[in-house]
């Protein structure tokens, strides 16, 4: 417990000076990528299977374009870039010790519609297409996925609110001189908000309370731990976020809700810090 709570806290005060993507190498064969798309998607945090601990810092930016208010529909811009440093490990942080060199680099943009269904049921189709570049090698890969979420509000009791979030997704990596690696998944959680009475940056404050399922229709390998047999086939994630019923605007980005979440597939751990769920 006591290193669980040191990797927490690095995450929750230290993002800045981790700069890490979850591209980490095997320590025999740092060819072997861990699955591309999910380093690019996974998020800021502190994984770890066995004796191996990657810690990520995601830079997720989005801006509306369109307003639901506006012309019945939305229209989000959004682009996630990721900087990776191998074999780094968040408890350096407490010891002064700074990545000396960048090793991977991923860019995800996206553009996300929202579209009204009735006054409880919203659908937002997305699509997302990037690249990432291994920088101390010759690793590369095209990056994609679509899909549609839906989130539909089913109850409402004293200003609290629970909704029903999914999520389904097909996705997949081209990595440099090989075949495309397509899979897909669904994910499904119920989003509980609770009113606090306090508002942050001229909005009201909630706290977000999101237990949530993650089940993959095709496993997808996970090379950068010890075992390269290890694959996904299902995740459960725990979130608790400050958040507010519309995102707080910034001159360059939106913020939906900021928070930290704890993941895990049973022999993969991750505690992580994030801006926005996958809903």
């Amino acid at each position: 417990m006591p290193k669980l709570f040191r990797r927490i806290a690095a995450v929750a005060f230290f993002p800045l000076l981790l700069f890490a993507q979850a591209q980490a190498q095997g320590l025999i064969d740092r060819g072997s990528l861990i699955n591309w798309y999910y380093s690019a998607t996974f998020g800021t945090g502190v994984y770890t299977a066995g004796d191996r601990t990657v810690s990520v810092l995601q830079l997720p930016f989005s801006r509306a374009w369109k307003n639901v208010d506006d012309d019945g529909y939305g229209l989000k811009f959004k682009v996630s870039s990721t900087l990776g440093f191998y074999d780094y490990n968040v408890d350096s942080v407490f010891n002064g010790k700074v990545p000396d060199r960048i090793s991977t680099l991923s860019v995800l943009p996206g553009i996300e519609w929202e579209f009204p269904m009735s006054r409880r049921w919203t659908l937002r189709p997305f699509v997302d297409g990037g690249y990432g570049q291994e920088l101390t090698g010759n690793e590369s890969a095209w990056i994609y996925d679509f899909g549609v979420k839906s989130r539909f509000l089913f109850a409402r009791d004293h200003g609290v609110e629970f909704a029903l979030v999914n999520s389904l997704t097909s996705a997949g990596y081209r990595q440099s001189g090989g075949p495309t690696q397509p899979f897909g998944y669904l994910a499904t959680g119920v989003d509980i908000t609770i009113p606090t009475g306090s508002t942050a940056f001229g909005r009201p404050l909630d706290i977000g309370i999101t237990p949530i399922y993650f089940y993959y229709f095709n496993r997808f390998n996970l090379t950068l731990l010890n075992n390269s047999q290890n694959r996904i086939r299902e995740e459960v994630e725990l979130a608790v976020s400050l958040t507010s019923r519309k995102p707080w605007t910034f001159k360059f980005f939106d913020v939906e809700r900021v928070g930290l979440a704890i993941r895990s597939t049973g022999d993969v751990t991750g505690v992580s810090l994030f801006t926005s769920l996958p809903f």
